[in-house]
């Protein structure tokens, strides 16, 4: 085999071996990520919600940071959206209230009512606080 044969086959091996690259670079992002199913599933008309639970380490504005376990995850509350709390009635008995959303402190428990969006941000539907402290159960 002479010299030029041999240059021709190597280029046409270098190639050969760039284009499958590229091709299989290609038909990997092609592919639906499992994540990006999970949040199709999950922002689809069908579920209406999701209730993440935790307690408050972070508000900005209306952004409020849920801590559980270890695991943090931040939540934009819609502007109309209710948040409800415990107070005592008059005969000291805790019944719901709607309150505000500036009511809510650093160390609260959290319930949040949250819609998953197609682009995989969350979106706050409502809010309750729940008791925590017991003086506003009856004795």
């Amino acid at each position: 085999m002479d010299k030029n044969n041999l240059i021709i086959l190597i280029i046409a091996g270098l190639v050969l071996l760039i284009l499958g690259g590229a091709a299989g670079f290609f038909y990997k992002t092609l592919q639906i990520s499992p994540q990006l199913a999970v949040i199709k599933d999950l922002s689809s008309k069908t579920i209406p919600s999701i209730v993440a639970y935790g307690q408050v380490s972070k508000i900005e504005g209306r952004d409020i940071t849920l801590s559980f376990n270890g695991d943090n995850i931040k939540v934009s509350v819609e502007a109309n959206s209710p948040v409800y709390s415990f107070v005592n009635d008059a005969k000291g008995k805790p019944i719901q209230k709607k309150v505000e959303l500036k009511e809510i402190k650093i160390g609260d428990s959290l319930n949040i009512t949250i819609k998953l969006l197609p682009d995989g941000q969350l979106r706050g539907q409502s809010v309750f606080i729940f008791l925590s402290t017991p003086s506003i159960l009856p004795l």
